[in-house]
């Protein structure tokens, strides 16, 4: 122990009288261990940490497969069947998300998160109240009273964490509903929730039963029995059903995985691509530093030579060097630490909102053991081989070059090997960012399908208990357009249930008239959007054939018109013109896991608009049908208002009508549909953010690199470059012969780089969008940034070896 606080005493006076190169080392390592922590962060927090439930790892999600083998909503009566014919499970429960307007007497009115569930839902999570209780097992019933269970954020916020808030009552969409219990704030699946309501499950002869696929359920695995055997549990189970019902489960399956792993595995390959990335520049990092001490240790030659002589050994140099270094490395972390405490506060703070699970990320104990980790060995790693260099016991060797002030050509090796090094790994993280800034540009200027400019939206929910009638609900609409029609500034105002870009998606299934009907194995399905028919010209959507529905048209009774997109036409009527044609709109189910309900609307087609990119702007397009609002009037509504100038004022007034119309009802997301379509894609924007920023901080550390390199070799050349002056070289010829050796540093490095991007970009593949992962343009220009900016960087030391005085130069010698 004395020893070691020799050596680090030691090694603290020599960093403290060499400031430049202290400072500069730990800045290094500051960044890139800052950076290390703060990704690993998002990794722990977002796909290390175990869901804060009881035994997580027994959760699974339980839900439908269609033919297509991706996600299905479950319907009521095979939940009913999952639950009581597969013997795997513990216990299951269904859940559907959804929002609720919550208005007291004169406050204002705000839409809270609402999640409907069985009533073992809690105890299937094994998560206990912090007030009152769950839900008993009688209720979510008809006949039961109503009753819910609030989040504990909730709580501390409206009830001032009153322990007499249970059993007080609440007022939701309209209906009164008695609070029962307190959820802790670890009641976050499958999102942060503000209340809960029971709904339990009934037997029921209803064949719409079986075919309104409206929610999906959670269970619990028996213990000691394998995910993979309750997966195949439910998928018999599945294969019963469709051979029972083929009618409504011939083209159903079913699934069973992980609870995490359906939370955030697909963020899996994305999150791990960046740490790699991170990774990538900490190596880089190392690398410089390596070549700083390698510099050092040059000028500290005579020093280890008189060290030897007097009989110190070898492993005794070694570890006061080593020990060097790692103080040099423990002084970085805990610098960067403190950085990536402030990168992880800021990141969760304006990172994606729909990035499951970022609220749960700190810089916490186990990523502190993590980074101490990563700073013992990056410190080992960039000082043992310059410590093996300088300790090398050839005394006569060292007493020479320290007296000549050359260095050794085993040491210029490694340094020009290090630099190659960064310069490969500075290739892969310059591509890897340019193929996703090349990707997130492609992004942004995919077509829409509509115009964003001048347009404001907003959501508005009706409480079913309040307009429980369609004429109620096309009422208050209607009197909101009209009062927002008269606005200032407004061009047009528009409603629909579905915006694009939004989250509520209302499905059907649908025969065409005169056809027979669809098999089970082979129906049509469409997306189906209710709107009004000024909601095409107040959204800038383009008509492609035929005409749009009118007001006239905007009624229940009489001919239906229905107008469809481009997708529809493609996908189901080939070859052929829809207009004119009647399709027949059957059972619906709601991906926003809403109870459906039968539509029975026979129309003609009148019109195709073109295609919207509905659900993200990288996502596949879907056969859609726009049917007038009035037809099919729903609670859940989009408004659209297009302006003739600037935004800020209808968005001022908005609240002001919303009021007009019904003081209790909130008005939600308020925003232009430019921010729409930029939240859309914050996303792909923070992994390019981040893997570009990782990129710049490669590229200045491998340019630093390449510039030590050349400098320092300049400055052990300055007699010979000296002598070439002498005997006739020109400045041009000794320039020129600097740049050659930079040069051929980054050659060596750049091709060694793109030899590792071919492989390593695919597994970026997954984040790209509109790109190869092998793209000849993204390759071609970081080489020749690489090249570019090593050329400069080795320029400048060239121009100082060129203007060298060839009598100083062999006069210092």
């Amino acid at each position: 122990m004395d020893t070691l606080l020799q050596d680090l005493r030691y090694s603290a006076r020599k960093l403290l009288h060499t400031p430049a190169f202290t400072i500069v080392a730990v800045a290094t390592l500051a960044i890139a261990i800052g950076a290390t922590t703060a990704v690993y962060s998002i990794v722990d927090g977002v796909l290390l940490e175990p869901l804060p439930f009881r035994a997580p790892s027994q959760l699974v999600r339980i839900e439908s497969t269609g033919r297509d083998g991706k996600p299905f909503p479950l319907s009521p009566a095979d939940f009913l069947d999952y639950r009581d014919q597969s013997a795997s499970f513990t216990g299951m429960a269904q859940f559907a998300p959804g929002s609720a307007n919550f208005a007291t007497d004169g406050g204002e009115p705000i839409r809270l998160d609402r999640l409907t569930v069985g009533p073992s839902f809690f105890s299937v999570l094994g998560l206990s109240p912090i007030r009152g209780r769950f839900f008993a097992t009688t209720e979510g019933t008809p006949q039961a009273a109503n009753v819910v269970v609030i989040s504990e954020n909730l709580w501390r916020t409206r009830f001032a964490g009153d322990p007499a808030a249970i059993g007080k009552p609440i007022t939701l969409d309209e209906r009164q509903y008695n609070i029962i219990g307190v959820a802790p704030s670890t009641a976050t699946y499958p999102q942060t929730v503000d209340v809960w309501l029971p709904r339990a499950i009934e037997q029921s002869s209803d064949p719409s039963a079986r075919g309104a696929h409206q929610f999906f359920a959670i269970g619990r695995v028996k213990a000691g029995v394998a995910i993979s055997r309750a997966r195949e549990d439910i998928a018999t189970v599945a294969k019963r059903l469709s051979q029972q019902y083929p009618d409504m489960d011939a083209e159903f399956g079913g699934n069973v995985q992980p609870l995490q792993d359906q939370l955030v595995g697909n963020l899996r390959p994305t999150l791990f691509a960046i740490l790699g990335a991170v990774g990538l520049v900490l190596l880089i990092a190392c690398a410089n530093v390596a070549n700083l001490l390698l510099i050092r240790a040059s000028a500290r030659s005579g020093e280890m030579a008189v060290r030897t002589a007097l009989g110190a050994a070898t492993s005794r140099i070694v570890r006061q060097l080593v020990t060097e270094s790692l103080l040099l490395a423990f002084t970085g972390a805990a610098i960067g630490v403190a950085l990536a405490a402030w990168l992880v506060k800021s990141i969760v703070a304006f990172g994606p909102r729909l990035l499951p699970r970022l609220a749960e990320v700190s810089v916490n104990g186990r990523v502190l053991a993590v980074s101490a980790l990563v700073a013992l060995v990056t410190g080992i790693v960039f000082g043992l081989v310059p410590a093996l260099y300088t300790a090398r016991p050839d005394i006569a060797s060292m007493l020479r070059e320290s007296v000549r002030g050359s260095s050794r050509g085993g040491v210029n090796r490694m340094r020009s090997a290090l630099v190659v090094a960064e310069m490969t790994l500075a290739v892969v993280l310059l591509i890897g960012a340019g193929l996703l800034i090349k990707s997130f540009v492609a992004l942004t200027h995919v077509d829409p399908g509509f115009r964003t400019e001048n347009v404001v939206t907003f959501d508005l929910s009706l409480p079913p208990a309040k307009y429980a009638t369609d004429a109620s609900r096309v009422a208050a609409t209607t009197n909101l357009i009209s009062r927002l029609s008269a606005l200032p500034g407004t061009q047009s105002v528009g409603v629909v249930n579905g915006r694009p870009l939004g989250r509520m998606l209302m499905m059907t299934m649908f025969d065409v008239a005169g056809q027979p009907p669809n098999d089970p194995m082979h129906r049509t399905i469409t997306e189906v959007h209710p709107a009004s028919p000024s909601f095409f010209g107040a959204m800038g959507m383009t008509l492609k054939q035929g005409r749009l529905f009118t007001d006239a048209e905007n009624r229940r009774d009489g001919h239906q018109v229905l107008v469809i997109n481009e997708e529809l036409a493609r996908r189901y009527f080939p070859g052929q013109n829809p207009v004119g044609k009647e399709i027949m709109l059957g059972v619906s189910y709601n991906e926003q896991l809403t109870p459906a309900d039968t539509m029975g609307l026979h129309g003609e087609i009148v019109g195709i608009v073109a295609d919207v990119k509905q659900r993200g702007l990288s996502a596949e397009l879907f056969p859609m049908v726009y049917v007038p609002y009035d037809v099919l009037p729903g609670t859940q509504n989009s408004v659209v208002v297009r302006t003739n100038g600037s935004t800020s004022a209808v968005e001022s007034a908005i609240r002001t009508q919303v009021k007009q119309v019904d003081p209790r009802l909130p008005v939600v997301g308020l925003s232009t549909m430019a921010q729409v379509v930029a939240e859309s894609v914050a996303q792909p924007r923070f992994y390019m953010t981040m893997l570009a920023a990782f990129a710049g901080i490669a590229l200045l550390l491998a340019a630093l690199g390449i510039y030590g390199v050349i400098s320092y070799t300049v400055a052990q050349r300055s007699r010979e470059l000296g002598i070439r002056i002498a005997l006739g070289a020109s400045k041009q010829r000794v320039l020129g012969l600097v740049l050659g050796e930079g040069l051929t540093l980054t050659l060596v490095g750049v091709g060694l780089g793109l030899a590792a991007a071919f492989g390593l970009t695919r597994l970026i593949s997954s984040m790209l969008f509109g790109v190869a992962a092998v793209d000849v343009v993204t390759f071609g220009s970081v080489a020749a940034t690489l090249v570019g900016v090593a050329l400069l960087a080795s320029w400048l030391p060239a121009r100082r070896a060129a203007a060298v005085d060839p009598l100083i130069a062999m006069r210092a010698e």
